[in-house]
């Protein structure tokens, strides 16, 4: 019995971690996608140029009314991990009263006697009257088991006072961050609100452009053919002269095993294309198959991901450069490069600068589209770039 209370107090203490656990996890997300909004916030701030309402502009915004979204659920979660956080905790709270409650008559019960039988008249009796030293003995035992289970019921009774103490703290904490949570959904609301009037100030915007935004697309969709074009020339010249060699077998295992943790091709910036089939912002019915993705940034310098030969330059009809860098079986595409730092059959080092971006003085903020590919599949880049 005295077992089972004990492994009650535990269990009464236990409880709270497991949502301790789930809400620290939520937590965590909500941390790391709140400062993505923020760096994003940033971005849309260093774009503001003389031509404010761009694609690459209406497509930092759409990132983030999805990250808000996100956010939005996230705190939603919260809220419920918080109320049924307080209903077990309220739960527990009333079964430790009972238990009290229960603890506090038998606790009066053992007092009582121990009291009757302490009272010196009584006691000197009670151990006189015995009619051998056994009986004596076992007189004497049964005293102080009764002071012994007093004194072990009176230290459970302080011990549940003060979860029930902790269990109303912990309820009136978990009120306390439901109202902040709640705060923070309204606010979160209107920044959304925000964004999504801000979008559509962009489209109505770009669709008075239509005829322009063709037209970019349409030099856009032929430098993407060109580029997976020389690709599809290099793995064929690579599948027809040469084997793949212990030393390539090696530098593909590296390269992969570096999944998820290959820097950035700039020091920084924000996604601005994803990889993809992507339907067009402002063009409807039209589609667009990204082989990699487009990152926007303030830098100039672009750098290789990964060590690696320069296996290709391409030079594209307006003058722009590609770089392509073999890393065993992988490629990595580096576009919209004005001058180069390395030529074919360099070897580079990770982090090594390669080039220089192209910049574009309407939009303050230069482009570098990246792409990975194994053989002929085509890889999504944010699948193997480490994360800001």
């Amino acid at each position: 019995m005295q077992n089972m209370r004990l492994h009650f107090i535990v269990f009464l203490l236990g409880v709270p971690a497991i949502y301790a656990q789930t809400y620290d996890q939520l937590l965590t997300k909500k941390d790391d996608l709140i400062e993505e909004s923020r760096a994003i916030t940033r971005t849309l701030e260093e774009t503001q140029s003389i031509q404010n309402n761009t694609i690459e502009q209406l497509s930092i915004v759409n990132e983030k009314i999805s990250i808000q979204e996100k956010i939005l659920e996230l705190l939603e979660e919260e809220l419920i991990v918080l109320v049924d956080a307080q209903k077990s905790i309220e739960n527990e709270l009333a079964e430790t009263q009972k238990s009290l409650q229960s603890l506090k008559q038998q606790y009066s019960i053992l007092i009582k006697q121990a009291h009757h039988i302490s009272r010196s008249y009584n006691r000197i009796l009670f151990f006189l009257s015995s009619n051998s030293f056994n009986q004596l003995a076992r007189r004497m035992y049964h005293l102080q088991k009764i002071e012994q289970n007093a004194r072990h019921y009176f230290e459970q009774i302080n011990q549940m006072q003060l979860i029930i103490q902790e269990r109303k703290k912990q309820i009136i904490n978990k009120k306390i961050l439901q109202r902040d949570v709640s705060f923070e959904k309204q606010n979160e609301l209107v920044l959304l609100s925000q964004s999504k009037i801000a979008k559509q100030n962009s489209v109505n915007f770009l669709k008075n452009k239509q005829d322009s935004l063709r037209d970019v697309l349409f030099v856009k969709q032929a430098e993407t053919k060109k580029i997976e074009e020389e690709i599809i020339l290099i793995l064929e010249k690579q599948k027809n002269n040469q084997d793949i060699t212990p030393e390539l077998t090696l530098i593909s295992k590296n390269f992969f095993e570096n999944k998820g943790r290959l820097p950035w091709p700039v020091n920084k910036g924000s996604l601005v294309s994803k990889f993809g089939e992507v339907p067009h912002p402002i063009l409807s019915g039209i589609t667009t198959m990204n082989n990699g993705i487009e990152i926007a940034t303030n830098d100039k310098y672009v750098r290789s991901v990964f060590d690696g030969e320069v296996t290709k330059i391409i030079i594209l009809p307006n003058g722009l450069k590609v770089v392509i860098i073999r890393h065993g079986t992988y490629l990595t595409v580096y576009s919209n490069l004005l001058d180069l730092n390395v030529f074919k059959g360099d070897r580079v080092k990770t982090k090594q600068t390669i080039g220089v971006l192209y910049e574009n003085e309407k939009t303050e903020r230069n482009l570098i589209g990246f792409q990975i590919w194994n053989n002929r599949n085509k890889l999504n880049p944010t699948q193997w770039l480490t994360s800001y």
